[in-house]
């Protein structure tokens, strides 16, 4: 069945008018080569880092994530935000980072005079999130006065000169909510606890994406957010200036896989690696692989107006043996805006809820007492990492962790359970348990997620995943 966006055309006479513009097709495939921040390949790469600044970048991005979605949810529940949230600095100012993410797309977006070999289009960087619905880009019109804009070192998206660009009609399209205006124009106002504000008219443009061929897919008519009004919101200077917005994967219909569902499907698949370099893929429809091993399969627990991904995690095991954990401390509760347990592509370390978090440490204390040349160390210098040992050559063996999901379980290899750490003020190399605790919910970030193979049936609502060597093209 054809999709049908009602657009609005300003006219060279000033004057509105509606017209209906079909998306129609069988779905199809896409496929983006995802861009991992900190990767020679990425713009934001931070050059030959040491091991230890690149763990500490993955801390940072961790907790100001985790902070982010606090903020989030309760702005979506009206809750308290005076709750303590892993860390009671205020995170965002001595970071600079901005918590949208780890992983980066490239976009051509709009349509503008070019001469062969000149592309007719804008290329931009965009933030993956699966914790955020709408599609948005930094545009002209924050420029204007009273408007506020992003540093960024292109100048924003020239909305005006696209010859590709319509906004939409306000109160006359399904993604515009009633009374959700900005003169005659469909406009998104998202606000957060902790001051953000973006502000943006919801329009329609041509998106091109670099398909396999090597030579750009166009698809037009995509619905995203032309962003005129950005209030603390930074990407920040160890960033570099260089990225324009984000392309939303969260959960709802205006998000980039439900509302293109003639090209994706309403499936997107995703295969992370720890190592930085490794090229990865964001898949949509028919790309999405078929592992020859099966998948492990769970229900995705979706909530009307909030866009994480949560699963039922039931239960954790660490060496085969399952903790005595009380299943309800993993429950999402008031509708998704509290407790619970979902995936997110931008974290790193996972967030553990602190009940489950203590079990675990209390049977590893046990578990490594059987090594006596082990020492249990001190806190290591800069991450927040509460459970350290001395680290020693040969290391003793480590055991895996197993999340319990309904269903299907997740197996953490030792590799990426434990990192190594810089030296304690005693001057020892350390090994610690690459979780953080926190007091309000569970977090799956990307460290965690590695080498297996995620797919998000958005159609049957299931989460389905497999090993997989991510760096073999998944």
């Amino acid at each position: 069945m054809a999709a049908i966006i009602l657009q609005c055309i300003l006219s060279l006479g000033f004057f509105l008018a509606c017209v209906c513009v079909n998306a129609a097709g069988k779905p199809n495939g896409l496929t983006m080569e995802l861009i991992h921040v900190d990767s020679p390949a990425s713009p934001l790469y931070p050059g030959n880092i040491s091991y230890e600044e690149e763990i500490q970048r993955l801390i940072d991005r961790s907790i100001a994530r985790a902070q982010h979605h606090h903020y989030t949810l309760a702005s979506l529940g009206n809750n308290n935000v005076s709750q303590t949230i892993i860390n009671p600095l205020d995170i965002r100012p001595k970071l600079e980072f901005y918590p949208y993410g780890s992983y980066l797309v490239q976009v051509g977006i709009g349509t503008f005079d070019a001469t062969f070999p000149a592309r007719s289009f804008n290329t931009y960087y965009l933030y993956t999130d699966t914790g955020s619905i709408l599609t948005w880009v930094l545009c002209e019109d924050c420029l204007k006065p009273g408007n506020q804009c992003f540093q960024t070192k292109e100048p924003p998206f020239p909305n005006s000169k696209s010859k590709s660009y319509v906004a939409l009609c306000c109160n006359q399209n399904p993604f515009c909510k009633t009374g959700q205006c900005t003169g005659p124009y469909c406009s998104q106002h998202d606000e957060y606890m902790d001051g953000t504000v973006v502000n943006s008219i919801l329009s329609a443009e041509n998106f091109n994406f670099l398909s396999s061929s090597g030579q750009p897919l166009m698809i037009p008519g995509v619905v995203f957010g032309c962003a005129y009004d950005i209030r603390k919101i930074s990407f920040g200077r160890l960033e570099e200036f260089k990225v324009a917005g984000l392309l939303g994967l969260g959960y709802a219909p205006i998000s980039f896989p439900l509302q293109q569902s003639y090209q994706t499907g309403k499936v997107f698949s995703m295969c992370l690696t720890r190592r930085r370099e490794i090229q990865t893929y964001l898949r949509f429809g028919k790309d999405v692989p078929t592992p020859p091993g099966g998948l492990r399969v769970t229900k995705l627990v979706l909530f009307k107006d909030i866009p994480y991904y949560y699963v039922n995690l039931l239960g954790i095991s660490v060496h085969g043996q399952q903790l005595l954990i009380d299943p309800n401390v993993f429950a999402v509760r008031n509708q998704g805006t509290s407790g619970g347990c979902f995936m997110d592509n931008g974290s790193s370390f996972t967030v553990l809820i602190r009940p489950a978090f203590n079990a675990v440490v209390q049977f590893l204390g046990m578990y490594f007492m059987r090594f006596p040349r082990l020492f249990r160390g001190g806190r290591p210098l800069g991450p927040p990492f509460e459970l350290c040992y001395k680290w020693m050559t040969p290391l003793p063996p480590l055991p895996t962790l197993t999340f319990h999901f309904e269903n299907a379980d997740l197996v953490i290899n030792p590799e990426d359970l434990f990192i190594k750490v810089k030296a304690d003020q005693q001057g020892n190399d350390l090994f610690c348990l690459a979780f953080i605790a926190d007091d309000a919910r569970t977090i799956l970030g990307s460290v965690h997620q590695s080498n297996y193979l995620f797919i998000y049936d958005l159609n049957q609502k299931l989460l389905k995943f497999a090993p997989e060597d991510c760096s073999k093209n998944s």
